[in-house]
């Protein structure tokens, strides 16, 4: 038995921090079909949710965005906070696994925090997720921008950390490492190259840990020239990391989803699937006698501890090249777009994997015509799903996202993109306007998706007719090895 890893698996768990629940999903978080079915639910309330992958805002030439942060314990709501009268934000919120699973105490839950809210107020950006702790609570960062000359836009995000190296010790540095790189992923997706501030949101059990997270955070961000202003912890008690984010493109914003046409090229930066050999790493540590079975299908222990390390240093390194990258494609603020030079859409992969595709579809209403998902270590990835280990092997790490552009400027884009130590592909293209439809012509997409698993029911009803009939007796022929679940841990 790694006893060194159960140790610190443990203590991980005693401070309040899944640190393997992700290990099929590569997520805790609540899912989105469930909580914003909850959300519609909630009607007649001042805080309205509308949720997307982003906010934004109008930069005012020499003025900055104002954060005012509140926090809500779900267990006391009838403690009131004081009401801010900023009309937009951002929100965070961690129920428990038993609350979530039961679908009147969730909207009972979530009915009384979104009712305590009294002021009128607009989140498009909330990250939720699931956790065994009974400390739930959630957390608003009111966001206020101040009139003046517009220059530019300030894009937000927030951001829950949940896939990080648990064999470093909850005090390491890697943790606000992948935490930092993570919040500002997306805003870096939209172009974003100047004024990145971090407002953190984190807690420990002890005050020795806290100390050793501010002064992580601190040693982060100015060793990445990010401005921080620092709260102060939750105060819930439980080991957390997560981080609010603002920054600011003089650029138009490249989220044309109206101005997407026909026959455009839809691109992935990187290949699907990155992430997954760190999975498969952590099942040799939870169970050391994996190490041999995985080797019997070509799994080297070896290049596996490699793709591990290689995969939490991407995850702990901001992308400020692919800011530049994607600022170099878009018009000047309130300039004319070109579809021929600039980049009309993009969208963020990450951990969903091809659960982003059908996301897509829905928001740009239609049909995406996929022919190839290029897979990342495909061996690897289908035997992942072949044994059960994930429910799929699609999901990625930083870098991997969907670019929508003509076929004009679709080479410069990917060569661009292959300068910064990416393998873009072109993956398929735009299919007819009002039909939303996810058409996937790779039919060894199979391989690398559970059949019963979530994801595959959802993106099934968007799949073309005949693909899922194509192997369907794979299944039936697994192998009756079954390494240990993490849920059981």
């Amino acid at each position: 038995m790694n006893t060194d890893f159960w140790d610190n698996i443990y203590k991980y768990k005693e401070y309040g921090f899944e640190p393997l629940n992700w290990l099929s999903t590569f997520s805790n978080e609540i899912d989105p079909d469930l909580l914003e079915s909850s959300l519609n639910k909630i009607k007649g309330t001042n805080w309205k949710i509308i949720p997307d992958w982003f906010d934004w805002f109008y930069k005012s030439e020499r003025k900055n965005p104002e954060i005012t942060r509140r926090i809500y314990n779900l267990s006391d709501l009838y403690v009131q906070q004081s009401e801010t009268g900023i009309k937009k934000s951002l929100a965070i919120i961690q129920l428990n696994k038993e609350i979530v699973d039961n679908q009147e105490k969730r909207l009972d839950l979530l009915s009384n925090l979104i009712n305590s809210i009294k002021s009128k107020c607009i989140t498009k950006k909330i990250s939720a997720i699931n956790t065994s702790s009974k400390k739930q609570f959630a957390l608003l960062d009111f966001i206020e921008t101040r009139r003046g000359n517009k220059v530019g836009y300030i894009i937000a995000n927030n951001y829950i950390t949940q896939v990080t190296d648990v064999l470093c010790s909850p005090e390491s540095d890697i943790h606000c490492k992948i935490t930092v790189a993570g919040v500002i992923e997306n805003l870096n997706l939209l172009g974003c190259i100047d004024e990145f501030k971090i407002f953190p949101i984190y807690d420990a059990p002890k005050e020795e840990m806290l100390d050793a997270t501010r002064q992580n955070l601190d040693s982060i961000t100015l060793s990445n020239n990010i401005y921080m202003e620092d709260y102060s912890s939750l105060k819930i008690g439980n080991l957390f990391f997560g981080a609010s984010a603002t920054a600011t493109t003089y650029r138009e914003i490249p989220t044309r989803y109206t101005e997407i046409e026909e026959e455009m090229n839809v691109i992935v930066t990187d290949k699907f699937g990155s992430i997954i050999p760190l999975s498969i790493f952590l099942l040799t540590k939870i169970n050391e006698e994996n190490i041999s079975v995985f080797e019997k299908h070509g799994i080297v222990i070896t290049k596996l501890e490699m793709e591990k390390d290689n995969i939490i240093k991407n995850l702990s390194h901001p992308r400020f090249e692919l800011g530049k990258l994607i600022n170099k494609y878009c018009p000047a603020f309130e300039g004319k777009f070109d579809k021929a030079s600039h980049i009309t859409a993009v969208f963020p992969i990450l951990t969903e994997g091809i659960l982003a595709l059908k996301k897509l579809v829905d928001y740009i209403d239609r049909e995406i015509i996929i022919d190839k998902i290029p897979i990342k270590n495909k061996e690897m990835s289908s035997y992942a799903v072949k044994e059960y280990l994930v429910q799929h092997s699609t999901s990625s790490f930083n870098g991997c996202h969907l670019i929508i552009a003509s076929r004009e400027c679709t080479d410069s884009i990917i060569q661009d993109l292959k300068k910064i130590h990416l393998e873009p592909e072109v993956i398929g293209k735009v299919g007819k306007k009002g039909k939303p439809l996810l058409n996937i012509k790779d039919t060894e997409i199979d391989k690398y998706i559970l059949r019963r698993s979530k994801i595959n029911k959802k993106i099934k009803s968007f799949r073309a007719k005949g693909v899922e009939n194509i192997d369907k007796d794979l299944r039936r022929s697994l192998s009756s090895y079954r390494p240990p679940s993490s849920s059981s841990i």
